[in-house]
């Protein structure tokens, strides 16, 4: 049966022209200690069964007459440090153009936010992953990554999750180009917005607030209520709501914080777990969130956090002002 699911899905790759010639591989969990994935130099449009090898978590097919993909050893090291059921490895035209000229990808549309989010370009020197360190700590955080002059590798609960990703990365990436061509390449040049340059920058020291102390919540409020960005935004959506962002697991002891939004600014800050909405997750995403390497609506998407009270629909007709809010709650150093 998996088999047959690479088979398909090697197919669709060569169809929508995400991979030409032998480029690229796919593999998929066969249980607990096995994995499944497309042999070297194994045509991905035209595979039949005896181009799929088994493997065992150490990368040994279990039919010795058979060699997996140049590519398996990032794909063992995503298994291991990711969720991951499934991998596509694919060599999408436009997205390896994009990536020789840019340091990430920002998609336009709110699908594509919603779905794939910013998505980083990993550089590296050789022409296989040997050292897939990067790929595998972007791809906790997200399901697909850029690989300069290479492609993208995509994960999902099975190859239809990793398929679909990579098929949409290729067209919102044709949806920027055509954006930017139209614009003389102005916006394609652009810098990355001040937000993010001054995130990366207060976080580079490792010194600030400690997460969801009063202190770190007390500077949150003030820089928004600081923003005529956020203020007007807030008032054109009216924005009047609460929401209750909580840290869970291990650090299920940490206060949740109730924040109030009303009439363009953030009017109050308790120690409380009652907000119309309330947002949960563990500390590994918080901090990913809060450092500015996640978008929070994307984390959302895929449950690294989750939304334990309200609806979606609800929070997402005010995505502009929040979008605003933790764009600038991300240069809020933290340690």
């Amino acid at each position: 049966m998996k088999g047959a699911e690479l088979i398909r899905w090697g197919r669709m790759l060569f169809e929508r022209r995400l991979i030409t010639g032998w480029g690229g591989n796919i593999s998929c969990r066969l249980g607990k200690n096995r994995l499944l994935i497309t042999g070297q130099h194994a045509p991905l449009g035209f595979l039949t069964p005896k181009d799929l090898v088994e493997i065992d978590l150490d990368g040994k097919p279990v039919d010795t007459k058979r060699q997996p993909s140049s590519e398996t050893p990032m794909h063992l090291a995503i298994y291991r440090g990711t969720d991951a059921r499934a991998i596509v490895h694919a060599h999408p035209p436009l997205v390896l153009t994009f990536s020789l000229a840019h340091e990430s990808f920002v998609p336009l549309s709110f699908e594509e936010k919603y779905t794939i989010g910013e998505v980083p370009i990993v550089s590296h020197e050789t022409p296989t992953v040997t050292d897939p360190a990067e790929v595998v700590e972007e791809l906790r955080l997200r399901p697909i990554v850029i690989l300069r002059g290479h492609g993208s590798v995509a994960t999902g609960k099975d190859l239809q999750d990793a398929f679909l990703l990579t098929d949409l990365l290729e067209e919102a990436v044709h949806c920027r180009l055509v954006r930017d061509q139209g614009a003389g390449n102005a916006v394609a040049a652009a810098p990355r917005a001040p937000e993010k340059r001054a995130a990366k920058a207060a976080h580079a020291d490792g010194a600030g607030h400690a997460l969801f102390s009063r202190a770190h919540m007390q500077a949150l409020i003030d820089s928004a209520n600081a923003d005529p960005d956020f203020q007007r935004q807030s008032k054109e959506g009216d924005l009047t709501t609460t929401l209750t962002l909580r840290m869970d697991g291990q650090d299920a002891a940490v206060t949740p914080w109730t924040v109030h939004f009303a009439g363009g600014a953030i009017t109050r800050l308790e120690a409380a777990d009652d907000g119309e909405f309330s947002i949960g997750g563990g500390r590994e995403w918080w901090e990913a969130v809060f450092r500015g390497r996640l978008d929070p609506f994307l984390a959302t998407q895929q449950g690294k956090l989750r939304l334990e009270r309200g609806e979606m629909w609800k929070l997402s007709k005010w995505f502009k002002p929040f979008q605003r809010a933790f764009a600038l709650w991300q240069t809020i150093p933290i340690r």
